[in-house]
């Protein structure tokens, strides 16, 4: 009994584990990676800074304008903005939140108490959250000068809105690593998840396509879709503030209870997935173990299937080529490797809806369908839809980085494999960029074509340049269909952006001055002598990455391999 009685409480649990992750921090700050990442952190939490600003005046002004003219039916359409920050921004950004598996926790001797405490207090960390409460804040003070006597009211609502939306993202995020458990599961909903958002962007091109239906519109589906809006969270926290500025106290009340219904629900969901951790849950991609039938005494062993032959390249040494099938067969049981193989042929479907609807801001598209300059668009686009995997190559490699270093194998022949199987990718890509442009559009003229892959070969070989380097100096594991991955080095992300500005702002230079002077035939020249030099520093980054991988295996081991 005194042994139990001298186990800290759940406050004393809490500011132990919160002063564990801040040692943690300031160890991390002993060697130049670690702080570089905190530089990087630090500059990405400024621009957050700006946003939470710049929005929380928005809201505030935009609060004290509708409850001063009386448009209070408005105020619900904040609450929605508010709300679908919260919960979609962290999918977009987790790599500006603290990337943390929650779970880890459990290695501590933690009351449920202080396990459930500290997951509430992780969400209020997240960068959606920060701005989404500041906000509110916003629209508390905003409502307040409005009209001072709805401001206890104002603040109950918005202060219930808040932690609805706190138990929300909690719950919603548990329970999806729970049915993201396998990896197959993963790849499919996040196969689903990118094709959603590729698909909001045909929602412009269809609102302009059925603008004549709008009178039809306003009078069918959009009266239905504000009767359910008003029945969810965000609607209802909406409706309590309006129905309390009317005043109308006894149904603003009813919209506040079940508001809180709705946190409970959320909160209760949330406890149970909580619990099922906090007693050993273990989430396996495993298949349970099944009795194996014994075989018959009489039967002789079958003679063991003969190993599937290496892939032959020719004039590519078989290291290489080894490496190159095994890239090969993990991208044909991926599916976000598959699915960025089409992106690029929807965003020239987007283009193609964009230059034929008849409103301004269409001209630079509708000009670049004409002259052919539509297919070096849809390139400069993969190229910046290849960053994770040029300048961070080894991030799905996971612990399989020590058979590279084990290997009987030169890292140079293993760095050179990954970029074969990238580069016949982007070379894939441009071929069905060119088939859908020829086919939407019209066929591009022949020295555009030329043009653009003499321009593709010069941006594919700086890119492998500086991103085989990467690679090696800052790795970062990442998993394919992971709900939130971990954030990318800060010093890799930093400089693969300025690489994609120059390379592609330099394309765009020199397609700009050919074209100037009608003289496009001039690109292609420009393009091989870019492309030559591309080549030198290529040809000197491989002559490094030997002995850079044997200095830094420690490093490549150890990101690599770490479990989350």
């Amino acid at each position: 009994m005194a042994e139990l009685a001298a186990v800290p409480g759940v406050p004393q649990q809490v500011r132990l584990i919160a002063g564990l992750r801040w040692m943690l921090f300031k160890n991390s700050l002993r060697n130049v990676k670690g702080r570089l990442e905190a530089v990087s952190s630090g500059i990405l939490w400024l621009m957050m800074t700006g946003i939470v600003v710049g929005g929380g005046i928005f809201f505030g002004i935009a609060t004290y304008f509708l409850v001063a003219e009386g448009r209070w039916t408005w105020l619900a359409g904040l609450t929605w903005i508010i709300f679908l920050f919260w919960q979609i921004y962290p999918i977009f950004a987790a790599s500006v939140g603290a990337q943390f598996d929650f779970a880890n926790l459990l290695r501590f001797p933690l009351r449920f108490g202080s396990f459930f405490t500290l997951s509430i207090i992780y969400g209020l960390f997240d960068p959606g959250a920060v701005a989404s409460m500041v906000w509110l804040l916003c629209m508390w003070i905003g409502l307040g000068i409005a009209k001072p006597a709805a401001i206890g009211w104002a603040l109950l609502v918005l202060v219930a809105f808040a932690a609805m939306n706190l138990f929300f993202a909690r719950m919603v995020f548990v329970w999806i690593e729970r049915w993201l458990a396998r990896r197959r599961t993963r790849e499919i909903l996040g196969f689903i998840f990118i094709l959603i958002i590729i698909g909001f962007q045909f929602i412009g091109p269809a609102v302009e396509h059925f603008q004549h239906h709008r009178a039809a519109l306003q009078t069918g589906w959009i009266p239905a879709l504000l009767a359910v809006s008003n029945a969810l969270p965000p609607g209802l926290a909406g409706r309590s503030l309006q129905l309390g500025l009317a005043p109308s106290h006894a149904q603003a009340g009813l919209s506040f209870i079940v508001l809180l219904v709705y946190s409970g629900a959320f909160l209760w969901l949330l406890g149970i997935r909580l619990a099922a951790q906090y007693r050993g849950e273990n989430l396996s991609e495993t298949v349970a173990p099944a009795a194996i039938a014994r075989a018959p005494r009489a039967s002789l062993p079958r003679a063991a299937a003969p190993a599937s032959p290496l892939l032959e390249i020719p004039g590519v040494p078989r290291p290489i080529a080894a490496v190159f099938e095994k890239e090969l067969r993990y991208a044909m049981r991926s599916g976000p490797m598959l699915l960025n193989l089409i992106v690029p042929v929807i965003i020239v479907l987007i283009f193609g809806f964009a230059t034929r609807q008849p409103h301004k801001g269409n001209d630079f598209f509708a000009h670049a369908s004409r002259t052919g300059f539509i297919f070096p668009i849809a390139i400069a686009y993969t190229l910046l839809i290849q960053i994770n995997w040029v300048f961070n190559c080894f991030a799905f490699d996971g612990t399989g980085i020590q058979f590279f270093l084990l290997a009987p194998v030169r890292f140079r022949d293993v760095v050179m494999g990954k970029n074969l199987f990238l580069s016949v990718v982007t070379l894939v890509q441009a071929l069905l960029v060119w088939a859908v442009v020829s086919w939407f559009f019209s066929p591009p003229p022949l020295v555009i074509v030329v043009a653009t892959f003499a321009a593709l070969l010069y941006g594919s070989l700086a890119n492998f340049a500086v991103g085989n380097i990467l690679s090696v100096c800052f790795p970062r594991r990442l998993e394919f269909g992971a709900f939130r991955q971990k954030k990318q080095a800060g010093v890799t992300m930093l400089v693969a952006f300025v690489a994609q500005a120059v390379l592609i702002g330099l394309g765009a230079l020199v397609f700009a001055g050919a074209h100037f002077f009608h003289r496009i035939i001039l690109a292609i020249p420009i393009f091989l002598a870019f492309a030559i030099i591309a080549a030198i520093g290529y040809r000197f980054s491989l002559g490094r990455i030997d002995r850079l991988a044997m200095s830094r295996r420690e490093t490549l081991t150890a990101e690599l391999c770490r479990q989350e």
